[in-house]
């Protein structure tokens, strides 16, 4: 990903030079007739070019099968402020028009990216069950049907300000793209486990009997009090655990396992362990998930064999 941004700006300096000045202006009409100047800076083309490149490096994570990306300014917003309507974010055009004037001087100025911003989409991504997982559009410009996955899509965005969020810290955490079995933060495994709930309730469904896991439906109130819910949630798991057990079981066993691996990271003398979870714990539950599908297809086709 690096490697494409750095192809990407080598070919913007060959149509815009090093010496070359940048304006960037933000106007708002206020009235009819009437255009005022919100914003104003002045850069030389390298700098603008690698301040572009700095934010895209640091805001980005996987975006499914489309790999690494950084979510557009636009997405930020409206996730981080649109209301929740048909599975998916509507957002007023005046505060997508404020927030998005802030985000556009964060990123120009190399400033720390906003607390607020960033804890808003924690919020929305802490509530995945009031988005779709799936709905159909028609595109503008085609005028055919297209699949959107606005769940994903939220999740995706979350997880890219969590990561900007601590990258722009004094101490500079750099989060990485790919699951770490190492890590022992009490947030990040929590989020594993949470990611492990939803996989064996939805390893049991059948295409036909699709619904809501209980982990979803619990994963607001576990991101406050996780290990009270987690207990709940472990007892709730029970049928879909034998079931799982009868039909796959060396896919029963995986999860087993890996929810030993990650208990044994949790001390049980924590005091903390039943404390709100800070935004990583969806950095954790977004790798595991897509660990796990990985390592579900690779499992089926052993049993298939």
């Amino acid at each position: 990903y690096r490697q494409q941004l750095k192809d990407a700006l080598t070919g913007w300096k060959m149509k815009l030079p090093d010496h070359a000045g940048v304006v960037i202006a933000a106007f708002d009409a206020a009235t009819t007739g009437r255009l005022a100047v919100t914003y104003y800076n002045e850069l030389l083309a390298s700098d603008f070019l690698e301040r572009l490149k700095t934010w895209d490096e640091s805001c980005c994570w996987v975006n499914g099968s489309l790999g690494v990306q950084s979510p557009s300014l636009d997405q930020l917003v409206s996730w981080a402020f649109g209301t929740p309507r048909n599975g998916k974010a509507e957002i007023d055009d005046r505060i997508l028009s404020q927030q998005m004037q802030r985000l556009v001087a964060y990123r120009v100025e190399q400033a720390a990216f906003p607390l607020d911003i960033e804890r808003a989409l924690v919020e929305r991504a802490s509530n995945l069950q009031l988005y779709a997982e799936e709905i159909e559009e028609i595109s503008q410009k085609t005028k055919k049907k297209i699949k959107k996955y606005p769940r994903a899509e939220l999740l995706f965005t979350a997880c890219a300000a969590i990561r900007k969020y601590h990258f722009d810290q004094p101490k500079k955490e750099e989060w990485d793209m790919a699951l770490d079995k190492d890590c022992t933060d009490r947030s990040y495994l929590f989020g594993r486990l949470l990611a492990i709930a939803d996989a064996i309730e939805n390893s049991t469904y059948t295409d036909e009997d699709r619904r809501e896991t209980n982990a979803m439906r619990m994963q607001k109130i576990f991101s406050l009090r996780p290990m009270d819910t987690w207990a709940v949630l472990w007892d709730k798991l029970l049928p879909y655990r034998r079931r799982l057990e009868q039909s796959r079981p060396k896919l029963h066993h995986y999860y087993q396992d890996t929810i030993d691996e990650i208990n044994d990271k949790l001390s049980p003398h924590d005091k903390t362990l039943n404390n709100e979870l800070e935004g990583i714990y969806l950095l954790g539950f977004s790798h595991q998930r897509a660990y796990r599908k990985d390592k579900t297809d690779q499992l089926k086709t052993e049993e298939e064999n």
